[in-house]
């Protein structure tokens, strides 16, 4: 067996024996339906502290071939207490259209020091509002776009689940499966 392959067996024999599955159960309201408010639990909470921490995120898309295209972004924090994520695009950009013809969206956050993620599902849309384009415009974005009343558009995410893998707060994947413990909104 060559040196790379048992260092990644070796890897995996401790992460694996490391691992617990931590599972939180969010109350999602009578008989399964979705309640209006969410239970905030600690696995929200170590959720929230990745995604307002990072500098880029992930956004996931589907083309009309349904082929998932990814592309990194400036994370604008999201607002207060909610995992609501707005991030700023070229209304010419394919994930412009993409959100159009199809809203299923996935965020992916990493933590700086790759010790944790987040990975948030949910719906997308596009905003052309002036009002919230001026609220969430970053200086620095004048180089991108030099007329940001025509070309620049707002995407807006507002997540239905999530999973998140924080190993400095001990939450880890299942020991088999290593399915990421899942949160809801």
């Amino acid at each position: 067996m060559n040196r790379g392959l048992t260092a990644a067996l070796i890897l995996f024999v401790i992460f694996a024996t490391g691992c617990q599955s931590q599972t939180e159960q969010v109350d999602t309201g009578p008989a399964g339906t979705a309640g209006p408010d969410p239970v905030w639990t600690s696995t929200h909470d170590v959720a929230w502290d990745i995604v307002a921490a990072s500098d880029f995120v992930t956004l996931i898309t589907l083309d009309a071939a349904g082929q998932p295209q990814a592309r990194m972004l400036e994370a604008i924090p999201p607002d207060s207490g909610q995992f609501n994520v707005w991030m700023g695009t070229n209304v010419n950009s394919a994930k412009v259209q993409e959100i159009n013809n199809d809203p299923r969206a996935t965020l992916y956050y990493q933590r700086r020091d790759n010790s944790g993620y987040v990975t948030l599902r949910g719906r997308a849309d596009i905003v052309d509002d002036p009002v919230l384009k001026e609220k969430y415009w970053r200086p620095h974005w004048t180089a991108f776009y030099p007329d940001p009343e025509t070309m620049y558009v707002l995407i807006h995410f507002t997540p239905e689940n999530g999973e998140v893998v924080s190993l400095s707060q001990g939450i880890r994947g299942d020991s088999l499966t290593w399915a990421a413990p899942e949160f809801g909104f």
